[in-house]
């Protein structure tokens, strides 16, 4: 008898999911520096910039994926 040939799916990872694990990482880092370093950050303004970041690379990264679909 011979064996059923099993296909591999790959899931492709979506942009948002690196972007908030990106924006996380990144305050985490923040948190930690600043606190080390004796900083002074405005949380607001600080949470306003990071917010901005990942607005822009989830629009750019939905952009590429749909340009990408199109080359298709």
């Amino acid at each position: 008898m011979s064996t059923p040939a099993t296909e591999t799916t790959t899931h492709p990872v979506r942009v948002g999911t690196i972007v908030w694990g990106a924006v996380v990482l990144a305050l985490g880092i923040l948190i930690i520096l600043s606190s080390q370093l004796g900083l002074d950050l405005d949380a607001g303004q600080t949470a306003m910039w990071f917010l901005l970041g990942a607005g822009v690379a989830m629009v750019s990264g939905g952009v590429v994926k749909i340009l990408s679909r199109k080359k298709s």
